[in-house]
Formats: structure tokens, C-alpha cells, sequence
């Protein structure tokens, strides 16, 4: 694959889909990617982010792969993952490295601190994923965001750490590994996303983003352009629909149907004589239901995650530092009435991110610009942004017990900047 070639692999709940783009530079001279093709397919095989069925998703994935590939031209033979899902737990941690005060701070004086944040105790099942810097400090100077050349005698990081379980990682991985498909990095999903749908503003100011997916609700809140603390909760779009299947007593895609077409996050401002036929379990086939209480069915597990995310913002101890409020994206962002729902709770600034708004992409279809494909959109943004990133160094195989997924996902761990 040309080097100017990326491709990116966002295997969620609901749906698999593989992105190729090429790495261009707009009409300003600032790097972009133009999208060539994709290939989206529904997924089989996984729960709540967790592959279940290793032969099941990996069927989804190539189907996935040989559309994009199709579409673009392009034969894939690297690409930058997502991941996620209900094994990913995150942790801070520092790292002090000494730094020559004739020259000011290196690249290796900030790897050498990072290595030192990385060295936590983790339980033997677990991988490190992510060391992010937050924040630097040199010397007395604190809250530096580019420490790089900056003059003193000790340097200080303070990294947040994102780890997953070896199994979950390694199931992940041997499904696109299966397709002949090296794995250049693997990424913490609402990272990807962030990518996508975060204003340079409100990464500065302080934001809370909140990636609704099918299994899984990935939170993620920046500030000073860094990233502070990460979060994946189980619940997401799947959970409304299975109490839309259960209160209807239907079929689990006819729910989902229902949901797409006629859902509402705000029930008082449907008609209350509005009917709605459904398909249903049972000798009589077909009833109708009011279209009210179908969205108050999807209101209440609305306000639930809504609750649930704000539980969580207070718990982090960051609350405080997210006046930008609170962005939206994912499939089940979409649902009408979702910003003032979410606003109303939180109380807080609330708004929906689309890739749409990013600059930096060309050739988004309209299918693309959705925030369904937020994550898919970010990957192939983290691709185009990582050399300005990432310090790159080589870790020991300890992704997976027999040795042979790690070599082949890179053999390069990432320790990123912020930002």
C-alpha cells in the first residue's frame, strides 16, 4: 500500500466500517485526507465492544474490507484499528526524567519520562494501550503543553494510561490480522472520535465528548488540548432498542427499525392520537401503539445514560473544567431531542458533532458525514496527525501469550503529546 494511503477499521457493536483515504494537502497547505472509499457492514459476533464470536467477525470484516477496497481501488495492507468496549479501565500516573540544562528539554527526555509513567503495576491480563500526556512540567513551570526545548534541570509528565484485557485485545486483533491486514496502531476509540467532532476551542477550554454507540457509551474529556480522563460505559443505542423489543413485544430489528424511524427523545412534543403499526410476537401479527409512548420507552433509557454520564463527569473530579459542556456524537446522538434532553440534565452546554465540521476531511459521502461514522472519520484523522504526535519505542511482546499478534501490530508502543 503507497505510503500516502491510509485506511482505518472501526469494529463496533452494530456495524464494522473500513475507511481509505490518501494523505493530501488543502488549498491552505495544511495536511488533510481525501476519502476514496468505504465499506460498511452490519456487525455479527460482538457484545458491548467484546468480540464473542472470533470466525463470526471476522467474516464481517473482511466483507467490509473487500467493499472499501472495491470502492477505492485500493488493496489494504494496513490500517489503524479502534478499539473499545466494557475491558478498557484507564488510570494517571507521573514520570520524572533529568533534563540538560545546556540544551533544555529533548524528545528523549520526554520519552524517558513517559516511560517512567508507564511503569505502573498492571494485573498480568492487562496491556497497555495508551500513555497520554496531560501535562508537562519543567522545573517550577507547570501546565506546559509542548515542553520541547524548554530550559531546566527536571522534567515531570503527568500521563493518563488507558489499558484493555490481553484476550479482548488479542481476539480483536487476530480478526483483521486474518485478512493478511497489519495493524499500524491500535486506537482508544473516543480519542478517534475526538479527532473528528472536537473544535480546537473547546479542547482548549474543557469539553466532555459522549460517543453513543450500539453497545457501548465512550466518554472522553479534554482540556488545554490534552486529553484528562477516558471512560467506556455499557449502555448505548442496543439497550434502548432491547427496551423498545420488550415493552412492544417485538422482534429485536423490528425495534430497531421502529427506533430509526419514529423515535423521539422528547415525548410531549409527539401527537398524542399518533399510531403506529408494529410487528409483534404472538397470533395477532400486526397492532398499533402509540408513537408517544414509544419515545417515552427511549426518554427514560435516555435519561438514564444521560445521568449516568453526568455521575460520572462529578466522579472523575473534572467537572469543574468542562465549560465548553458536552458533545454529542455516535448513531444514537441522532435520535431528535437529544441535545435538549442532554442539556436539561446536565445543565451544561450541549451540542451534536458530525465529521462534517472537521476541515481536514474531503470527500465525505453524505452517509459519512453522519456521527455514526465519528470514530471510523478520527481513525483516519489519527493516522494523518500521529508523526506531529506520537514518540515512537519499542515495547516487549506482551500482548499476547503465544507471542504472535504484537509483532505484527506495529512493535511500536505509542506515548503521545497532547493535543
Amino acid at each position: 500500500m503507497p505510503k500516502e494511503i491510509i485506511a482505518a477499521v472501526d469494529v463496533g457493536t452494530t456495524k464494522i466500517c473500513v475507511l481509505v483515504g490518501t494523505v493530501i494537502y488543502d488549498n491552505l497547505g495544511n495536511l488533510a485526507v481525501r476519502i476514496l472509499g468505504n465499506g460498511v457492514t452490519p456487525s455479527r459476533g460482538l457484545r458491548r465492544g467484546v468480540v464473542m464470536d472470533v470466525p463470526e467477525v471476522t467474516t464481517a470484516i473482511g466483507e467490509a474490507l473487500e467493499t472499501a477496497e472495491q470502492e477505492s481501488g485500493i488493496q489494504i495492507t494496513s490500517a489503524y484499528m479502534g478499539i473499545a468496549g466494557s475491558h478498557i479501565a484507564t488510570s494517571n500516573s507521573a514520570g520524572i526524567s533529568p533534563i540538560d540544562s545546556r540544551h533544555g528539554v529533548t524528545g528523549t527526555d520526554m520519552q524517558r519520562a513517559l516511560e517512567g509513567a508507564r511503569a505502573v503495576q498492571i494485573s498480568e491480563n492487562r496491556q497497555i494501550i495508551h500513555v497520554i500526556a496531560r501535562h508537562w512540567q519543567v522545573d517550577d513551570q507547570e501546565n506546559i503543553q509542548q515542553p520541547l526545548g524548554i530550559l531546566g534541570s527536571r522534567l515531570e509528565v503527568d500521563a493518563h494510561i488507558v489499558t484493555g484485557t490481553i484476550n479482548a485485545i488479542n481476539n480483536l486483533a487476530q480478526c483483521v490480522l486474518a485478512h493478511g491486514i497489519e495493524i499500524d496502531e491500535m486506537v482508544l476509540e473516543p480519542l478517534a472520535s475526538g479527532e473528528a467532532v472536537l473544535t480546537a476551542d473547546e479542547r482548549h477550554m474543557g469539553v466532555v465528548m459522549a460517543d453513543l454507540g450500539g453497545g457501548t457509551t465512550d466518554l472522553a474529556l479534554f482540556r488545554g488540548n490534552g486529553l484528562w480522563h477516558t471512560e467506556v460505559l455499557d449502555v448505548g443505542g442496543s439497550h434502548m432498542t432491547n427496551d423498545m423489543a420488550i415493552g412492544l413485544r417485538a422482534p429485536f430489528e423490528v425495534a430497531e427499525e421502529l427506533k430509526l424511524r419514529y423515535g423521539h427523545l422528547q415525548p410531549e412534543r409527539i401527537a398524542e392520537d399518533e399510531q403506529v403499526w408494529v410487528t409483534v410476537f404472538g397470533d395477532k401479527p400486526e397492532r398499533t401503539f402509540s408513537r408517544r409512548f414509544i419515545s417515552q420507552i427511549l426518554q427514560a433509557r435516555a435519561e438514564e445514560t444521560a445521568e449516568l454520564i453526568q455521575e460520572r463527569i462529578a466522579n472523575s473530579g473534572y467537572g469543574h473544567m468542562v465549560p465548553a459542556g458536552l458533545v454529542l456524537t455516535g448513531g444514537a446522538s441522532q435520535l431528535p431531542g437529544a441535545v435538549d434532553l442532554f442539556r436539561k440534565i446536565l445543565q451544561m452546554p450541549v451540542r451534536i458533532g458530525s465529521p462534517v465540521d472537521h476541515s481536514a476531511v474531503q470527500g465525505l459521502s453524505r452517509e459519512l458525514q453522519s456521527p455514526a461514522f465519528a470514530t471510523a472519520v478520527g481513525l483516519l484523522l489519527w493516522a494523518l496527525y500521529e508523526d506531529a504526535r506520537a514518540i515512537h519505542y519499542p515495547i516487549q511482546n506482551t500482548i499476547s501469550e503465544n507471542g504472535q499478534f504484537l509483532e505484527r501490530v506495529g512493535g511500536w508502543f505509542k506515548s503521545l503529546l497532547p493535543g
